[in-house]
């Protein structure tokens, strides 16, 4: 690198001023009305400061307004000058996502970065929908019998979008909720009996920083068919959970009071829109499973059942969430 900055140099102090001048004038700010469309290759940087060069440049429109000397420059460039900056300097115009960058490194860490900031130019894009793995119908009978919903892993998706909805159209729309985890696990225990439509769709990070939602996959659907609930079955108590409540560690706990749980966790008081809407059958759940941040508030609620159907839901709470690892330097930290 320090050998590329060094015939960098003496190549500008061997140029003339003007030429210097005319090319430091072609790089620095882009107009408005000059949009970026090219990244530009010049193996030998000579040809960068080559009067002659430069004065083809500025005949064919052409305005290179990034440069990372002494190589690579991106700017605006017409399509018609390719072919002759290819055959008569050398030099290879990209307009589109550079995959082989690797090939880059040999002009140095500035022609590297260069790549990796005109790559982030352009979207991946995703794959179109995940695909299901469950089978087509699955059926449950006994109240205790859980439901698993599974779908592959899909490359960059930090979550998943699953609704789950009483029509194929999934306009009556029973659960609508994001997770990180490639499966969903539910109890026939809140549902009511019949068939049951569900879809996903996967949620990923571009190299932009931008989250993009791929297409919904194919719906599936299972069916619920409990039996009739005994009449010397009680309802659940609702459990008691206190206004604020700090949970440390790797999990939410709750009141005891059922067989089975669903849990909201929200970033609003009316839960029109939680970030988390999940099922269990004890009366905790991983932190780990849930698309939430330590150290935020959320709302919390829990609805709990005895198997053949739902109690109340409790009153709201105000948590927050805390790493185990910091707890224990708070507890370092008081000794």
């Amino acid at each position: 690198m320090r050998q590329l900055l060094s015939a960098f140099l003496k190549t500008a102090r061997a140029c003339t001023p003007a030429a210097f001048c005319l090319f430091l004038l072609a790089a620095p700010l882009a107009a408005a009305e000059d949009p970026v469309n090219a990244l530009l290759l010049i193996p030998n940087s000579r040809t960068a400061f080559d009067p002659k060069f430069q004065d083809y440049l500025n005949k064919g429109g052409a305005k290179l307004l990034d440069s990372y000397p002494p190589s690579v420059f991106i700017g605006s460039i017409p399509e018609a000058m390719d072919k002759k900056l290819k055959d008569t300097y050398g030099a290879t115009v990209y307009r589109g996502r550079v995959d082989d960058w690797s090939s880059f490194a040999r002009y140095g860490e500035k022609a590297v970065l260069a790549v990796n900031l005109w790559n982030k130019r352009f979207l991946d894009d995703p794959p179109s929908a995940p695909l299901i793995v469950s089978s087509r119908i699955e059926r449950t009978g006994r109240k205790g019998e859980g439901i698993n919903l599974t779908w592959n892993e899909m490359m960059k998706a930090v979550s998943y979008r699953l609704q789950i909805s009483r029509n194929e159209e999934f306009s009556l729309l029973e659960l609508d909720t994001v997770l990180k985890q490639n499966s969903y696990r539910l109890f026939p225990a809140f549902l009511k009996d019949g068939v049951y439509y569900w879809h996903v769709s996967g949620l990923m990070t571009l190299n932009n920083g931008d989250v993009k939602e791929t297409d919904f996959s194919k719906p599936d659907s299972f069916a619920i068919s409990k039996p009739a609930r005994p009449a010397h079955s009680a309802k659940p108590d609702t459990p008691a959970l206190a206004p604020e409540a700090k949970f440390t560690g790797s999990a939410i706990r709750w009141q005891s009071t059922g067989k089975y749980y669903r849990l909201q966790l929200s970033d609003t008081g009316d839960f029109t829109a939680p970030v988390a809407d999940v099922f269990t059958d004890t009366c905790t759940y991983k932190i780990s499973g849930l698309p939430v941040n330590p150290g935020t508030q959320y709302y919390m609620r829990v609805l709990p059942s005895d198997g053949w159907a739902a109690g109340d839901w409790s009153a709201t709470s105000l948590i927050t969430l805390e790493p185990a690892v910091r707890a224990a330097g708070k507890r370092r930290g008081g000794r």
